[in-house]
């Protein structure tokens, strides 16, 4: 009897989701500004609450930052990038992982993405790689600043290209 009872909780236990951790991330946007250069903020200080039952794709959780950690190589920029995201009223920019499926070569990821205050579903290509109890999410995807109200901002005859592409590399501990 003192058998099963051990059993079955052990058993009971394998099932509930582990923790998942967020170390040595990146995650870097880019766009351009027409006629002049590239603009690529990055941000290290990426934080999550994800969990993981058995398999990659259990992966559940949200991945987020505070906007304000986002740094490109220009600072005048940045305080023009950061009254334009809204940093004041919207501290952070998240992404909530829904659902992940692997295909052919790698992996959809879908979820939500928060940016200004607003939420829409997109799905994200990722390779997902696991190795001892560490988990590597690597891709990127591009989305435009109009589709979460914001406006690309315009100087004279300089204006910011509406398409955002980012990279990501986001490394999980168990």
């Amino acid at each position: 009897m003192f058998k099963k009872l051990v059993f079955t909780l052990a058993l009971g236990l394998s099932l509930y989701a582990s923790n998942l951790s967020v170390s040595n991330s990146a995650i870097m946007g880019q766009t351009e500004v027409f006629g002049d250069s590239q603009i690529t903020p990055i941000t290290r200080d990426i934080k999550g609450e994800l969990t993981i039952e058995n398999s990659l794709e259990s992966i559940r959780g949200n991945i987020y930052f505070k906007t304000i950690t986002l740094i490109s190589d220009k600072k005048d920029r940045d305080k023009n990038m950061y009254k334009l995201l809204n940093v004041d009223k919207f501290e952070t920019i998240s992404f909530d992982i829904k659902n992940i499926i692997k295909n052919e070569i790698n992996y959809d990821i879908s979820g939500v993405l928060t940016l200004n205050g607003i939420s829409k579903d997109i799905i994200v290509k990722s390779d997902i790689s696991e190795e001892k109890s560490n988990i590597l999410l690597n891709g990127k995807f591009s989305f435009n600043l109009t589709d979460f109200n914001l406006e690309p901002p315009s100087m004279l005859f300089l204006k910011v290209r509406d398409q955002i592409d980012i990279t990501y590399k986001i490394y999980l501990k168990r």
